[in-house]
């Protein structure tokens, strides 16, 4: 079956790629340094009026609390302890708090989600406009949307 649209999107937790067909959506991905996966979603389950949403990766919060605690611990140590900014435990916990500002930095921008539920209103899928393919995003949504209003008007 030859595929209607494709698209792939890439964030910080890891890719997924999108292949419409007549009946079907396969979804494949990877998460970052964890699971691959594959799954097949018939688009009569799908209702044809997406949401939207606006979210910020999970991570950004643990790097800001990991860059709060790294710095203030480091604070702690240099002030309460006297110890030398430069000497390795003060030095250390700089470093990980700087790293949580660069988790931060990372993951700062929101990304924006459309999810398609089914007729129970439960979220079956969700696409996001991220990675290098995110021009062709509205275009496949689009085709999607129009994919999903022929499968359920044929069943």
């Amino acid at each position: 079956m030859q595929p209607i649209a494709t698209y792939s999107e890439v964030r910080f937790e890891g890719s997924r790629s999108f292949t419409l067909l007549s009946d079907k959506i396969v979804v494949r991905g990877k998460q970052s340094l964890q699971s691959e996966f594959e799954a097949t979603i018939p688009l009569k389950t799908l209702d044809p009026s997406p949401d939207k949403l606006r979210s910020r990766n999970q991570i950004f919060t643990w790097g800001m609390w990991t860059a709060i605690i790294g710095f203030v611990v480091c604070a702690i140590l240099v002030t309460g302890f006297h110890m030398g900014f430069a000497t390795f435990p003060p030095g250390l916990v700089a470093c990980i708090g700087m790293s949580g500002v660069i988790l931060m930095l990372a993951t700062f921008r929101k990304v924006e989600f459309v999810r398609f539920k089914n007729d129970g209103g439960i979220v079956i899928l969700d696409i996001a406009r991220a990675g290098k393919s995110a021009t062709q995003f509205d275009s496949f949504i689009d085709a999607l949307t129009r994919q999903i209003r022929a499968a359920r008007g044929a069943a």
